[in-house]
């Protein structure tokens, strides 16, 4: 009697699993398609940035000053922002519609980076380093 209900327990299973196979086959045979949606980018290319450009006039670069009063003049594009750094300041320098700028830093020892920094209204900028040494010795 064991003997029978395991066999007829297999052949149960089995034709459950062949009626759950059969069902599934005609449920994803019966699907329809949906119509799916096609969406168009159009990709519009950004502008080009324009070069700006920055020239320091005075000081030249290692140039060795008597007075602790530095001029620094230079020409950029008129449109940008001028940024001047060194050890003791900072200065923010506004060219004229020619792209000429002038403006005056206090040096504060013998040796002094100043960090001249265009910077164009669409984020470019163009930096130029500068080390001008004061020194009230004859050479």
């Amino acid at each position: 009697m064991n003997k029978e209900k395991i066999i007829l327990s297999l052949i149960a299973l089995t034709l459950g699993l062949v009626v759950a196979g059969v069902s599934f086959y005609f449920y994803e045979s019966s699907k329809t398609l949906t119509e799916t949606k096609t969406y168009t980018a159009t990709i519009t290319p950004s502008p080009t940035q324009a070069p700006i450009y920055l020239t320091i006039e005075s000081p030249r670069d290692e140039e060795v000053v008597s007075t602790k009063i530095l001029t620094i003049s230079g020409k950029t594009t008129p449109s940008a922002t001028i940024i001047i750094t060194n050890d003791a300041t900072d200065q923010v320098v506004t060219p004229s519609s020619t792209g000429n700028f002038s403006t005056t830093t206090t040096l504060t020892g013998q040796q002094n980076m100043i960090r001249v920094t265009a910077i164009s209204p669409t984020g470019v900028e163009t930096t130029t380093t500068l080390t001008v040494t004061y020194s009230t010795e004859n050479f």
